[in-house]
């Protein structure tokens, strides 16, 4: 029996670890979808602020998706990564990152993750001027709603299908989505949605020079905008109401409401926004005959305009451009920017850009004094206006406002009529039921009567058998006892077999866990010691490592200083006599050349003892820093500066920390010169929690951090080792295409007591 007892036991000791760890893993993947929702979490609430974080907490997200193999997270992480680059003006990388969470969407088998991520592309194709492209792929993702049921976002989808219209100079199809989307947002009455409904409208009417029905829709809007304490939106309605005052001549309420929202978009550091309202303010005093202002706003504008690829941006910033020229007589550069905008405003069949770019030229030609081309261009732009607002396409737009009112009130009353109906029926209903409850109780009385006679026959009846069966009773108690007698012995007996089985596998099982706890506790001892053995030495190849750096340093500048101090005042001694000599003997040839090669020997011992440690080091680790910027800023390539608060350029390292640090800085300057393409460098010194913070940063073409650990050269390997060396910390964080951010941490007792 023992011999067949062993391999079971050992059997059930690898079933239970394997459990365990099949337990332990099926609750790890819960807790591992729990974090990459609290990361895509944090990466929105910091999509506005830092991107470095937020780019930090998406990759977090996306590596542990992909490890789980969770296509939606990965959808919702991508989605993300997307919205915050289009957010900043980035529109092509945006898309990139639309098209990875439509993949990702797409292996979710989710038609809703794949419909959000549609409407992503979709915007991003209208901004990026692909207004076709765009309407295309909102259509797929109206589809796929209209599968799901999801009427709030058909209204979304047939908004900005509306909006992308609207762009185009196709008003007639604007103003069929937007009263598609304005009927299914006042059906499910969601406030928000239906004040966007309401101040896309607004924009409508604002293209169709319709003054008054523009204003009143974005009067509408904001009141609502407001109420829900929608800042960015409500500025931008204020933005709308400015311009429609300007064409109404009410400039100083227009001046007064885009002077209220500047300061808003300049907390936000909002540049787009804030250009359009520059040039809405030179529009004014250019309005109002002042030049001088006019000038000064549009120079503003142009401080925060930056061409991103989005053509509604794009062409803004060259016609502003095209202005600024025109006012300072530059009419050849002016007329430069106008062809480029005009070629950006066609590729994206935005009518109301290329209309802009019309008028932009027929004032630059009408400036300039070339009065043919001007008449062409009027030509041209009063034929393009007339192809858009004309009269029959008015009559259109005004038919389609008007059916839908009708629709709308008709289906007022219809329901109001409906209700109507349904409550007489309901009433005359009533009262047949009132009439057939008085039948049926009036029934019920009658049945009662002759129930209640039953029931006295039936009780006599029942007392007549309820004393036979008292009697059956009686006879079956006293069978049950004697077979309750008989039950209770059996289970006694069954009873002290389980409890004899119980003991026997108490035991069998007691054995168990004392032997895996001990193995347990064993290995746990084994490798504690061997941790610890461990950790003993690698603190003494770091005591030992770092005596040896700080013996090397402190050797470089004895060194140093001997070769300069002392063989280098007796060689000068040496050049001195044997010019003495020369003087006495002038015709001397080997006199002459003995001198010679001292000269060549100081110099040799100088470039010694500077490779040793250099002489900006002299003035300071701080004096050696700018030192070397001024000389990368001198090449031409790369501009290179250092910034230090004025209470810490005093701040002083011992000699051979001096050194280290300065060779770190130097080595990270170099990788960026000469690997990243930088063209500007930025060093900032700085003083946190008792440590000295310097922080190099360049706009160069970044790389994977990741590159560091299989890199084979030397340059990453010294700069990790001197910072170990000093005790201090380094980090290192790049992104492709958007630069290289590198920080280094020193503890202040690195620094001299006297500092």
């Amino acid at each position: 029996m023992k011999s067949k007892s062993i391999p079971d036991l050992r059997y059930l000791g690898f079933f239970i670890l394997l459990l365990c760890s099949i337990v332990a893993k099926s609750q790890q993947q819960p807790k591992t979808i729990e974090r990459i929702n609290k990361l895509i979490a944090d990466a929105k609430s910091t999509s506005l602020k830092d991107t470095i974080a937020t780019k930090k907490s998406l990759q977090e997200a996306i590596t542990h998706s992909i490890y789980l193999k969770n296509d939606t997270s990965l959808a919702k992480a991508y989605e993300v990564y997307g919205i915050m680059y289009a957010r900043r003006g980035f529109n092509k990388e945006g898309l990139f990152y639309f098209k990875k969470q439509l993949e990702a969407s797409k292996n979710s088998g989710f038609d809703a993750y794949l419909a959000n991520a549609l409407i992503n592309i979709s915007n991003v194709q209208s901004e990026l001027g692909d207004n076709k492209g765009s309407i295309q792929t909102a259509l797929q993702s109206l589809r796929l709603f209209q599968k799901l049921n999801n009427k709030a976002k058909q209204g979304n989808v047939l908004m900005n299908i509306g909006i992308t219209y609207i762009s185009m100079g196709d008003y007639t199809q604007a103003m069929e989505y937007q009263l598609q989307a304005l009927a299914i947002r006042e059906k499910l009455n969601n406030k928000y949605d239906l004040a966007y409904s309401q101040h896309a409208l607004a924009t409508l009417y604002s293209r169709m020079k319709n003054n008054d029905k523009a204003l009143a829709y974005n009067q509408k809007a904001l009141k609502i905008f407001q109420e829900l304490k929608e800042d960015a939106i409500s500025s931008s309605i204020i933005f709308n109401i400015a311009i429609i005052k300007i064409r109404l001549k009410s400039y100083s309420e227009a001046k007064e409401s885009i002077e209220s929202i500047i300061p808003y978009f300049e907390k936000l550091n909002k540049a787009e926004s804030l250009r359009k309202c520059y040039v809405q303010l030179s529009n004014i005093a250019d309005l109002q005959g002042d030049e001088k202002e006019s000038e000064q706003y549009l120079s503003l504008a142009i401080q925060y305009s930056k061409l991103n690829g989005s053509a509604t941006n794009d062409v803004g910033i060259l016609i502003n451009r095209a202005r600024l020229n025109m006012l300072q007589k530059k009419y050849a550069e002016s007329e430069n920017d106008l062809y480029l905008a005009q070629e950006k405003a066609l590729k994206s069949t935005d009518y109301f850009n290329i209309i802009n770019v019309k008028r932009q030229f027929l004032t630059l030609y009408q400036e300039s004094g070339e009065a043919r081309k001007a008449q062409l261009m009027l030509n041209e732009y009063d034929q393009l206006k007339d192809s858009v607002l004309n009269e029959t396409n008015i009559l259109q737009l005004n038919e389609l406002q008007t059916k839908y009112e009708t629709e709308k009130k008709a289906n007022l009353i219809t329901i109001l009529d409906r209700e109507n109906h349904i409550k007489s029926l309901q009433l005359a209903n009533n009262n047949l039921v009132l009439g057939e409850n008085k039948f049926l109780i009036d029934k019920q009385q009658q049945q009662l009567t002759i129930n209640q006679l039953e029931l006295q026959n039936k009780n006599q009846l029942v007392r007549n058998q309820k004393l036979d069966a008292e009697r059956k009773a009686q006879d079956i108690k006293t069978l049950k006892k004697q077979s309750q007698i008989q039950s209770l012995e059996i289970v006694n007996k069954e009873l002290d077999i389980k409890r004899r089985n119980l003991l026997i596998f108490l035991i069998l099982m007691v054995f168990i866990a004392v032997g895996i706890v001990s193995v347990m506790v064993y290995n746990r001892y084994r490798l504690k010691q061997k941790n610890l053995l461990q950790a003993e030495i690698f603190k003494q190849q770091e005591i030992a490592a770092r005596s040896l750096f700080e013996g090397e340093q402190q050797e470089r500048i004895r060194i140093a200083r001997d070769l300069h101090d002392s063989l280098g005042q007796m060689l000068s001694v040496v050049k001195m006599n044997l010019s003495t000599m020369s003087d006495i003997e002038a015709e001397h040839s080997l006199t002459k050349n003995t001198a010679v090669l001292v000269d060549k020997t100081i110099e040799e011992v100088r470039h010694i003892s500077h490779n040793l440690i250099p002489e900006e080091l002299n003035f300071g680790l701080f004096g050696a820093i700018e030192s070397l910027c001024d000389k990368i800023t001198a090449s031409e390539k790369t501009k290179a500066s250092l910034s230090i608060p004025e209470a810490l350029k005093q701040y002083k390292f011992e000699k051979q920390n001096e050194l280290g640090i300065y060779r770190i800085v130097q080595e990270v300057l170099h990788n960026m010169v000469k690997h990243a393409g930088a063209t500007e460098i930025g060093i900032d010194v700085s003083r946190r929690m008792n440590r000295m913070i310097i922080q190099i940063k360049d706009n160069g073409k970044g790389f994977d951090t990741n590159d560091i650990k299989k890199s084979s050269g030397l340059g990453w390997k010294n700069i990790a080792a001197r910072v170990s060396m000093l005790n201090g910390e380094l980090q290192v964080s790049s992104e492709i295409l958007t630069g290289t951010a590198i920080e280094i941490s020193i503890p202040e007792w690195n620094k001299q007591a006297t500092a």
